[in-house]
């Protein structure tokens, strides 16, 4: 683990290197650890800038929005879901050929990200999916045509820009409200469970998947949680997506991906919409780490923003995989 950092005359973010970065226990902070790094700063009259990941802005998401419905009109739209506490847009994004979104029996893929603002890898990998999905690739073609993709990219625009780590402006976790969110306290929550309900209720519509995508801070690699139940052929159906997506990424790890019920992540969404949904949707929390991954070959490397917009190409990969689609 490693922080980044930036400077006037390079604009880019760039991870410092592990030899530079030391940890060690500290007794004045009841023997927790503490992280120290060395720079030498090589031009004194520049501006420096440090995080403990590559940034993603809320300002940066709106321009990329921007740009996505002036260069993909015909398979793009952008509505705004609802509004923050602050009375910032949330806005949601639908993804598909122009002939399926007037077809009976669509599927639907729902997509959420950025629910903790600390965790900005989940909108780089949201980006790398959106990206891929509004291309020219014939993959990306073969889902359009067979898939409705509804995306939220940011479901904490006031935590984003405020600069916390995980919770609201209110000093919540909005991944912990799903069983009972608040339209005044958490709008961003209860405006995308009510749609999703609506969704599971239209006898025209199949509400396939729902994916909310993090970042991790101590796990390395992709990876992703899914449900336990008591079904067995419900849960076996669960096992699949996650393993296409280790067949297609090599960063995504299927034995670090977990099963659970555990009691701290009742309120999740992946929790509370996989006891609320059609038993058919299948739910997962996505995670990808803040700092490294393994690969195949047992190398250590560390996450890059475009390693982690592939990961997010991968997921799409891996829906063409799932549903068997022709390229």
């Amino acid at each position: 683990m490693g922080p980044v950092v930036c400077s006037t005359s390079n604009p880019n973010w760039e991870r410092l290197p592990s030899h530079l970065v030391f940890y060690y226990k500290s007794p004045p902070h009841m023997n927790r650890y503490v992280m120290s790094f060395v720079f030498q700063f090589p031009r004194t009259l520049d501006r420096y800038q440090f995080a403990y990941s590559f940034p993603y802005t809320h300002s940066r998401l709106t321009a990329y929005l921007k740009q996505l419905c002036a260069l993909y009109p015909t398979i793009l739209t952008l509505e705004v879901l609802c509004t923050s506490i602050q009375q910032r847009s949330t806005h949601i994004l639908t993804i598909s050929s122009p002939s399926n979104l007037t077809a009976t029996g669509q599927s639907i893929v729902f997509i959420t990200s950025r629910v903790h603002p600390g965790e900005s890898p989940a909108s780089f990998v949201c980006q790398g999916l959106i990206d891929f999905l509004v291309s020219q690739h014939p993959a990306a073609s073969s889902l359009r045509d067979r898939l409705v993709f509804k995306i939220v990219p940011m479901l904490n625009p006031d935590g984003v820009v405020l600069g916390n780590y995980r919770c609201s402006l209110l000093g919540e976790d909005l991944n912990r409200q799903w069983e009972e969110p608040s339209p005044f306290l958490h709008p961003t929550i209860y405006h995308t469970k009510s749609l999703l309900q609506v969704f599971d209720k239209d006898p025209e519509i199949r509400l396939d998947f729902y994916i909310d995508i993090h970042a991790h801070s101590t796990l390395t690699n992709g990876f992703m949680y899914g449900n336990v139940f008591k079904d067995e052929t419900r849960f076996k159906r669960q096992l699949k997506f996650p393993k296409l997506l280790a067949n297609r990424a090599n960063d995504f790890s299927w034995s670090k991906t977990i099963f659970d019920k555990d009691v701290v992540k009742a309120g999740t969404g992946r929790r509370c919409l996989a006891r609320s949904l059609n038993k058919n949707t299948l739910c997962y929390t996505m995670e990808v780490s803040l700092f490294s991954y393994t690969t195949k070959s047992q190398e250590q490397q560390a996450y890059t923003e475009g390693v982690y917009c592939k990961l997010g190409m991968s997921i799409a990969l891996a829906l063409l995989d799932y549903y068997q689609l022709e390229i």
